[in-house]
C-alpha cells in the first residue's frame, strides 16, 4: 500500500468515526429526551397548540325609547369538521353520509349533495382537521344543522363543531346611523364609542387549540372564566319621530340641492333627544343625467359642526342686552334698513324696499332686523363691550353642552375684548351671529331653556342601561345653568319668539305656521357661509323654536347649508322641516290634546285604522263603539275605509299560491302573511306598508325576498 493510499484510508476512518460518534450522540439525545424530558417538551409543544385565550362577550344591544332595536349583535357561525376526533365511528359515518350530505346541501345551500358527499369522503381519507364546511351561518341554520344525522352525536362523537362570532347590525339602516354609531376595533363613533365600556361587557377565558391556517377553535365547550355580556342601552330616540325627521329633512335637501342638513327634536322638560337626523350630500349635487342628489348619514353635524349661527344668535344677544338694562319698549331707528359701522355696511333683508323704520326691541326680533339688533347692542354695550361678553358667558353661550357623545365641537365666543381676532366691528358682528360659532345642538340648548323656564339642560341620548330586560341604571336630567336670565327677561324672550311665528303677524316665520292648529315660538336664521376668500354668496338657513308655545313640550332646530335652488332664507328652507315634524308630533302625541269624553261615535271624526286581521279590528270597534258595516261576507282579513259616520269593512282576499297584497297593513300583519307564504321580508321605514317590491298576485316560486316600504 502506497503512502498516499494509507493517508486516504486513515482519513476515511477518521470521518467514519466522527459520523458514528455524531449518530450515537443523536440517538442518545433522543433516548434521553424520550426518557427524562418527555413531559417537559410535551408541555412546551402543547403551549403552541393549546392556550387559554380571551373570549369576547356578546355586545349589548341599543334600543330606541319605544322598544325598537337600533343596534344588535347577531350571532353567525362557522361549521368545521375534525375527522380525527377520538370517538369517531366510521360505520356510523358511512351509514349517515347520504342523508348528511343532503342535509348540508339543503341548509347551507352553497354546494350540491353530491359535492358535499365527495368533500366529506376526501376530508376523511386525508385525515383533515378542522375543515371548513360553512361560514356566516345564522342561528336558525346552526340549530337545524345540529339535528342532522351524525352531527347530532355532538362534537366529541362526530367531530363537527360550530364556532360563534357576533356581527353588529343596525336594523333601521341609515336612520340616526351616525348617532347610533359604528362598532369596530378602532375609531368607533356615536353611542357605540361613547358607551363602549357598558356595551362591551367583560371578557371570558377558554382553552382553545390552534387549527390549520392559524385558526383558534375551542378545545371544550366549557369556559375557564365565563364571559359577561354587555349591558343593553335604551336610547332616548323615538323611531317614529326619527323616521319623520329624516324624511322631512331629506325632502328639503333634495328640493334645494343643499350640501348638508340636520334636525334635532328635544323634549323640553328633560333634554332628551327624540329625533336627530344628519344628512350630507354625496358628491357635488346632480349628476350629468340630472338625477336628484343622494344624501347619507356620514357625519353628525348637530354635534360636531360649529358654524356661525346668524340670526338665531339674536336670542342670546338681546337676552344679554335686556339683562344689562335694555328695555323691550326701547325704539330703534332702523331707517331704510342700511347703516354703517366703522366703514362696513350692514343691511336688513328689506333694505331694497325701504327698510322697517322705527322698531321696538320686540319688533326688531320679530322681523329679524340686523340693523336694529346691532344698534341696540351698540347702544347698550358700546362703552363697555366686555360687559356684553360677560353677559353671553353668564347665559352659557361659550360652553359646550357636554352631551355624552364623542365629537362635540367647542363653541367659539370671545371671552375678553381684544382677544384673538377682536376688532372694532366685533361687537356689532357678534350681535347678528357672526364672529361666533356654535353647533346646532348648542344653539338649541338656549332655545330649550327659554321654553322650560330658564334652565339649560344637558342634552340626553340615553335613558337607561339594562341587563336581561331589568334596569341597571337610569339617567336623570342634568342642569347646566339653573337660570339663564331673570324671569322678566325670560317672559319677554318667550313673547318675542311667539311673535316670530304668530299667525297673521309680521314675523319671519308667520306665513309658514299660518294654519297650524298649535302655536309655535322660534327664531329664523340666515347666515352667509365663510369660505377661503371670505363670504362668497353661499348661505346657511336655520330655524330654532319650540311648541306648543303656550305649554312647551318639544324644542327643535333645523339647519340646512349651501342650497343651490336660489332660495336660502331660514323661513323658506328650514321652517318647513320644523313644521312637518311638529305636525306629526302634534297629531300623534295624546298629551298635546285634551282628553275626549264619551264614545268615538260622538266625536267630530271617526278614528282611521289600518287594514288587517278582522277579529282584531272588530274587537277594537266594539270596545270603542265605532259604527261599521260589512257590505259582503268577509274572511279573516279585511280592508277598512273610514267615512264620516261609519267604517266600511270589505274582504281582503289572500291567494293560496301567489304574493298577497299587504299595502295598507301594519308591519306585524304583513310579516305574518308574507312569511306564511314562504317569503323573506326586508323593510324600510315605520308604520303602514305603502309599497311592496313584488307585485300582488305574482305566482310564488319557492322562497324569495320581498322588500316593503313603510310610512
Amino acid at each position: 500500500m502506497s503512502t498516499q493510499e494509507r493517508i486516504f484510508s486513515t482519513a476515511s476512518w477518521l470521518v467514519f468515526s466522527m459520523l458514528l460518534l455524531i449518530g450515537v450522540g443523536i440517538v442518545g439525545r433522543v433516548v434521553y429526551i424520550q426518557s427524562y424530558e418527555f413531559e417537559r417538551w410535551q408541555a412546551e409543544g402543547e403551549s403552541f397548540n393549546a392556550q387559554i385565550r380571551s373570549i369576547e362577550p356578546s355586545r349589548g344591544q341599543i334600543f330606541s325609547s319605544n322598544g325598537s332595536v337600533l343596534a344588535t349583535s347577531v350571532p353567525v357561525y362557522e361549521l368545521r369538521w375534525d375527522s380525527q376526533v377520538e370517538r369517531f365511528d366510521a360505520q356510523d359515518f358511512d351509514a349517515a353520509l347520504d342523508s348528511l350530505s343532503h342535509g348540508l346541501a339543503r341548509i347551507i345551500g352553497t354546494r350540491s349533495a353530491a359535492e358535499y358527499k365527495t368533500r366529506l369522503r376526501k376530508a376523511r381519507q386525508r385525515g383533515a382537521r378542522y375543515e371548513l364546511f360553512g361560514r356566516d351561518l345564522s342561528y336558525l341554520q346552526m340549530k337545524e344543522l345540529k339535528e342532522l344525522p351524525f352531527i347530532r352525536k355532538g362534537r366529541l362523537g362526530s367531530g363537527f363543531m360550530f364556532i360563534k362570532e357576533d356581527k353588529r347590525l343596525k336594523p333601521f339602516g341609515a336612520l340616526a346611523a351616525r348617532t347610533i354609531g359604528i362598532h369596530r376595533e378602532e375609531n368607533r363613533v356615536g353611542m357605540e364609542a361613547s358607551w363602549n365600556e357598558a356595551l362591551q361587557g367583560v371578557e371570558g377565558q377558554q382553552l382553545q387549540m390552534r387549527a390549520s391556517g392559524g385558526v383558534w377553535i375551542p378545545a371544550t365547550e366549557d369556559y375557564v372564566v365565563e364571559p359577561q355580556d354587555g349591558l343593553d342601552l335604551v336610547a332616548t330616540i323615538d323611531m317614529h319621530l326619527q323616521d319623520v325627521a329624516s324624511r322631512a329633512l331629506e325632502k328639503q335637501l333634495v328640493k334645494h340641492n343643499a350640501a348638508w342638513g340636520t334636525v334635532v327634536l328635544m323634549e323640553v322638560a328633560t333634554g332628551r333627544i327624540r329625533a336627530i337626523a344628519n344628512l350630507t350630500r354625496d358628491g357635488n349635487g346632480k349628476d350629468l343625467q340630472g338625477a336628484a342628489p343622494k344624501y347619507y348619514e356620514s357625519y353628525n353635524h348637530a354635534i360636531g359642526t360649529a358654524v356661525e349661527p346668524g340670526s338665531t344668535f339674536k336670542l342670546a344677544t338681546l337676552m344679554a342686552a335686556m339683562e344689562a338694562g335694555l328695555s323691550p319698549e326701547t325704539v330703534i331707528a332702523t331707517g331704510n334698513g342700511v347703516t354703517s359701522f366703522y366703514g362696513k355696511k350692514m343691511h336688513d333683508s328689506n333694505y331694497d324696499r325701504g327698510g322697517h323704520g322705527d322698531l321696538s326691541i320686540e319688533e326688531v326680533f320679530e322681523v329679524s332686523s340686523n340693523v336694529g339688533t346691532a344698534l341696540a347692542i351698540q347702544q347698550t354695550f358700546g362703552e363697555q363691550p366686555q360687559a356684553f361678553l360677560d353677559g353671553l358667558a353668564a347665559i352659557g353661550c361659550a360652553e359646550p353642552t357636554g352631551i355624552a357623545l364623542a365629537g362635540e365641537a367647542q363653541p367659539k365666543v370671545y371671552r375678553e375684548v381684544g382677544a384673538d381676532r377682536w376688532s372694532k366691528l366685533s361687537l356689532t358682528q357678534m350681535a347678528i351671529g357672526y364672529e361666533v360659532t356654535q353647533t346646532p345642538l348648542q344653539s338649541l340648548a338656549l332655545v330649550n331653556a327659554v321654553a322650560n323656564g330658564g334652565q339649560i339642560l344637558q342634552p340626553q341620548l340615553v335613558e337607561s342601561l339594562e341587563r336581561n330586560g331589568r334596569t341597571v341604571e337610569t339617567f336623570a336630567p342634568q342642569v347646566l345653568n339653573p337660570a339663564v336670565c331673570s324671569p322678566t327677561t325670560l317672559a319677554t324672550c318667550r313673547r318675542m319668539m311667539e311673535r316670530v311665528a304668530a299667525p297673521g303677524g309680521n314675523g319671519t316665520a308667520s306665513p309658514i305656521f299660518r294654519h297650524s292648529p298649535y302655536r309655535v315660538a322660534g327664531k329664523t336664521g340666515t347666515a352667509w357661509i365663510a369660505g377661503p376668500n371670505g363670504y362668497d354668496g353661499r348661505y346657511r338657513a336655520s330655524f330654532a323654536g319650540y311648541f306648543p308655545a303656550d305649554a312647551p313640550k318639544y324644542s327643535c332646530i333645523v339647519v340646512i347649508a349651501d342650497t343651490r335652488s336660489g332660495y336660502y332664507y331660514g323661513s323658506t328652507i328650514a321652517c318647513p322641516v320644523f313644521k312637518d315634524l311638529a305636525d306629526k308630533v302634534y297629531a300623534t302625541d295624546p298629551s298635546l290634546h285634551p282628553a275626549t269624553e264619551g264614545n268615538f261615535a260622538d266625536a267630530p271624526h271617526l278614528p282611521g285604522a289600518k287594514d288587517g286581521a278582522k277579529v282584531d279590528l272588530l274587537t277594537l270597534y266594539a270596545n270603542w263603539d265605532v259604527p261599521y258595516t260589512e257590505a259582503e261576507p268577509t274572511g279573516d282579513w279585511v280592508r277598512a275605509t273610514t267615512g264620516a259616520d261609519t267604517v266600511a269593512i270589505r274582504s281582503l282576499p289572500i291567494p293560496a299560491a301567489a304574493v298577497p297584497d299587504v299595502r295598507g297593513l301594519g308591519l306585524r300583519d304583513a310579516l305574518y302573511l308574507l312569511e306564511n307564504a314562504g317569503l323573506r321580508v326586508s323593510t324600510n321605514g315605520i308604520g303602514t306598508v305603502r309599497q311592496q317590491s313584488i307585485a300582488p298576485g305574482t305566482a310564488l316560486r319557492g322562497s324569495g325576498t320581498i322588500h316593503l316600504e313603510l310610512s
